[in-house]
C-alpha cells in the first residue's frame, strides 16, 4: 500500500447525485495524482455496514433532493457519533448544495397549504449551527465569493441551485466559508456563503466547485495529507486555463450586473 494514499469516501452517490457534483470526486482524484498522492475512492451506499469514517482522509457528500433526506438520515444514524468525531478531529468533510442543510439543526419544508408556508420539520444532524427553510421556488444563478479555507484566502466562482434558505450565525469554531461578491449565498440577505468548522466545508457552491476552482481542491488535498502526516513535495499545478476561465466568468457576471442596473 502506498505511503501517499489518500482515502476518499464518496457518500451515497446514487442518492445524493444532483447537478453533476460527482465531478468533485474526479477533481480530487486528478489533483491528488498531480501532487504525487495516491487517491483511493470508495462508494458508501445506503446500507453499507463496514463504514468507519476515521479510516478516510476526505469524506464527500453531494447534493440531493430534500425528499431523500429521511433515508439518508436513517442510514447516518448508524454512525452519527463517529462522523461528529471525524469532524471534531480536524479531518476533511465536504458537503455541497442542499445537503449542507442536512448537517444543520433542522430543515423546515415548504407547505403551500400552510398560512406561513412552513410545513414538516426534519431534524438535522446538529453538526453546524444552522437552520434551513425550503423555498417555494428554486433559485439558480452564478455564485462569486471571497473564501477562506485553512488560512488561505481565494476567489471562487461556481453556481448555485438553491432549494433552502440557510440561516447561520458565526461563532467560535464556526466561520463563514466565504463572503458573497455576486449571488445569493446562504440566504440572499447577510452576505454569508457556507460554513467552515475545523477543516470541514459546507457550501451551496456547485460547478462542480472543485473542477472550477482547482486552487481550493489542492488546498483541501494538502490539508488532508498534512493531517495524515504525508509530506507533499510537489509544487502546486499551473492554473493558466482555470485562471483564464475565472476571468471570463467575472467579466460575464459584471456584464450581467450592468444590464440589471440599466
Amino acid at each position: 500500500m502506498s505511503d501517499k494514499m489518500i482515502n476518499i469516501a464518496w457518500m451515497y452517490p446514487d442518492t445524493l447525485f444532483l447537478h453533476g457534483e460527482r465531478g468533485n470526486i474526479m477533481a480530487l482524484v486528478r489533483y491528488a495524482m498531480e501532487l504525487g498522492l495516491t487517491p483511493h475512492v470508495r462508494r458508501i451506499d445506503l446500507g453499507t455496514e463496514d463504514f468507519d469514517p476515521m479510516e478516510y482522509d476526505i469524506i464527500f457528500y453531494g447534493p440531493g433532493e430534500i425528499s431523500s433526506f429521511r433515508a439518508v438520515m436513517e442510514d447516518i444514524a448508524g454512525y452519527a457519533r463517529p462522523i461528529a468525531e471525524y469532524i471534531a478531529s480536524g479531518k476533511v468533510l465536504i458537503a455541497t448544495g442542499t445537503t449542507m442543510s442536512l448537517f444543520g439543526e433542522k430543515i423546515t419544508r415548504f407547505s403551500p397549504d400552510a398560512e406561513d408556508g412552513r410545513g414538516e420539520v426534519i431534524d438535522g444532524l446538529c453538526m453546524i449551527p444552522a437552520e434551513s427553510f425550503e423555498r417555494e421556488y428554486v433559485y439558480g444563478n452564478d455564485l462569486d465569493i471571497r473564501a477562506e479555507y485553512n488560512g488561505y484566502s481565494m476567489e471562487l466562482i461556481g453556481n448555485q441551485i438553491q432549494m433552502t434558505d440557510i440561516h447561520f450565525s458565526e461563532s467560535e469554531g464556526y466561520q463563514r466559508f466565504g463572503s458573497v461578491i455576486y449571488g445569493r449565498g446562504n440566504n440572499g440577505t447577510d452576505g454569508i456563503e457556507g460554513v467552515v468548522h475545523n477543516n470541514s466545508l459546507f457550501t451551496n457552491m456547485l460547478g462542480p466547485m472543485l473542477i472550477c476552482n482547482p486552487w481550493l481542491t489542492v488546498r483541501i488535498l494538502r490539508t488532508a495529507a498534512e493531517i495524515k502526516g504525508i509530506e507533499v513535495e510537489a509544487q502546486d499545478p499551473e492554473y493558466k486555463l482555470e485562471i483564464k476561465s475565472l476571468g471570463l466568468k467575472k467579466k460575464f457576471i459584471e456584464e450581467k450586473q450592468n444590464n440589471q442596473e440599466k
